[in-house]
Parts: C-alpha cells; sequence; structure tokens
C-alpha cells in the first residue's frame, strides 16, 4: 500500500500514540529493538492513516493503537519462537559434545570456573532444558542479560572444546 506524504509526516509527528502503543505491549525503550518497532508502528500508523482517510480521526487513531499493539505482539512472538528454536539446537549440539571423554574432562574443569549464572545456565538450561524466561523469573536476572550470557558461554565452550 502507497502511504501518502501527509500521512506519513502526521504519523511522524504524531509519536506518542506510536510510543504509547509500544509501552502498552511491555516493550521498554531500553530494549534493543526498540527504534525498529517504533519505526514499524510509524509506518503502520502512516498506513492507517492513508487508509482511513475518510473517518474521523479519533477513531483512526483507536484503530491504529490496537494494530499497532497487534503487530508488535505478533512480532514479539515471532523473535520468542526462533529464539526457542535456536534454544533447542544450542542444547542438543552441547549435550551431543558430552558423548566424548575428553569435552567431558573438559567441561568438569571449566565448571569448576564459571561464576554462579553461568553454572545454572549450563546445569538447568542446556543441560536441563528449563526456559530462559523460567530461570529469570528463578534468579531474578533480566530475560536479556541471561541471552547475552548464554551466548558469551557457549562461545567460550566452543573455543575450549575445540582445543
Amino acid at each position: 500500500m502507497k502511504i501518502s506524504r501527509e500521512a506519513f509526516i502526521t504519523a511522524w509527528q504524531n509519536q506518542k500514540l506510536v510510543r504509547g502503543a509500544l509501552k502498552y505491549a511491555h516493550v521498554r525503550m531500553d530494549y534493543t529493538n526498540y527504534e525498529d518497532f517504533l519505526q514499524e508502528g510509524i509506518i503502520i500508523y502512516a498506513e492507517m492513516l492513508t487508509r482511513l482517510a475518510g473517518r474521523a480521526r479519533t477513531e483512526v487513531d483507536r484503530l491504529s493503537f490496537r494494530k499497532i499493539i497487534w503487530h508488535t505482539l505478533d512480532l514479539l512472538r515471532k523473535q520468542k519462537r526462533i529464539t526457542e528454536q535456536e534454544i533447542a539446537f544450542d542444547s542438543a549440539e552441547q549435550v551431543g559434545l558430552l558423548d566424548n571423554w575428553n569435552n567431558h574432562l573438559a567441561l568438569e574443569k571449566e565448571l569448576a570456573q564459571m561464576t554462579e549464572v553461568e553454572r545454572i545456565l549450563f546445569i538447568d538450561h542446556l543441560l536441563g532444558g528449563q526456559t530462559i524466561s523460567a530461570l529469570a523469573e528463578k534468579t531474578g536476572i533480566n530475560r536479556v542479560q541471561l541471552q547475552r550470557s548464554k551466548r558469551d558461554l557457549l562461545y567460550h565452550l566452543r573455543e575450549v572444546l575445540d582445543k
């Protein structure tokens, strides 16, 4: 759908509506993809302004607000699904490495040197299959921070096990 210039300018000037929709969808400003969601929301708002040009502005704003929320939630679900698929792949890969005795000894040595968070991620998440979200609730650590720690841990373990 083609967006009119006036609709885009109006959407850009009324970012408050888009930011409110993102806040309603529980997307915080410190979220890594916040700016992407904001731009998507502005585009959706401009499309709605163009498509519903004959309707009252308050009605268009109300419908746009709802559409931005649902679109954002869909994107978040998609991202979560992709992350969970990566986790399943990483877990299977790590369990396969334990078959090798040398890798087992190297992992035992590394386990002694791991921080508490890394130990929880390794034992409960990678070996036990517990989700990052459940670990975040259990430990009180931000889910994004746990994902980063997991990524760093897997990178480090790959380096150790490739030697």
